[in-house]
C-alpha cells in the first residue's frame, strides 16, 4: 500500500512543480540558480528527449502508452518479490512515466525546467529524474543480491 501512496506522491510533485514553473516563468525564460551551473529554464519539449521526433506526435503518443502499460505491468509485478528496493524503484518508474504523461496529455507537450549547465546536457523535470532513479535502484539490487550470493 505504502508504495501506491509513494507514486501517487511523486506524480503530485511533479504535476504540481510543473504548474509552478508555468505560472511563474514564461517559456524560455533562464534564472539562475547556482553559480552558473543551475538553472531554472521554461521550455516546452513536444517529443522524447531533446525534443526528438517532435513532428510525429502520434508515434509519441503510441510509444509512450505502450512503455507506460510495461511500467505498471513491471510495478505489479514487483510486489511478487519480497524486495523494497525493487517496488521502490518501480514506484519512481510508475510515478515519473505518470508525471510526465499527464502532462504530454493535458498540454500536448512535456513542461521542463532544471537545467545544469554541462556540455549537452538536457533540460529536464522531476518526472525525468524519478524515472533515472529507478534503474539506479535496480541496479543497486542487482549488485546488493551478486554480493550477498558470493
Amino acid at each position: 500500500m505504502i508504495y501506491f501512496f509513494i507514486v501517487i506522491i511523486l506524480v503530485l510533485l511533479d504535476l504540481y512543480s510543473k504548474e509552478y514553473i508555468k505560472n511563474r516563468y514564461k517559456i524560455n525564460e533562464k534564472v539562475n540558480l547556482y553559480k552558473d551551473k543551475l538553472y531554472i529554464y521554461h521550455t516546452k519539449n513536444e517529443g522524447f528527449a531533446y525534443g526528438v521526433l517532435k513532428k510525429f506526435k502520434k508515434f509519441i503518443y503510441i510509444v509512450v502508452s505502450i512503455c507506460l502499460i510495461f511500467v505498471f505491468i513491471f510495478f505489479f509485478k514487483s510486489f511478487k518479490e519480497n524486495s523494497k528496493i525493487k517496488k521502490l524503484a518501480f514506484s519512481f518508474a510508475l510515478g515519473g512515466a505518470l508525471g510526465n504523461f499527464i502532462d504530454r496529455v493535458q498540454n500536448k507537450n512535456i513542461t521542463d525546467f532544471i537545467y545544469i549547465k554541462y556540455k549537452k546536457a538536457p533540460i529536464f523535470n522531476l518526472a525525468d529524474i524519478f524515472l533515472f532513479t529507478s534503474p539506479i535502484l535496480i541496479g543497486i539490487k542487482e549488485i546488493k543480491d551478486i554480493i550477498l550470493k558470493k
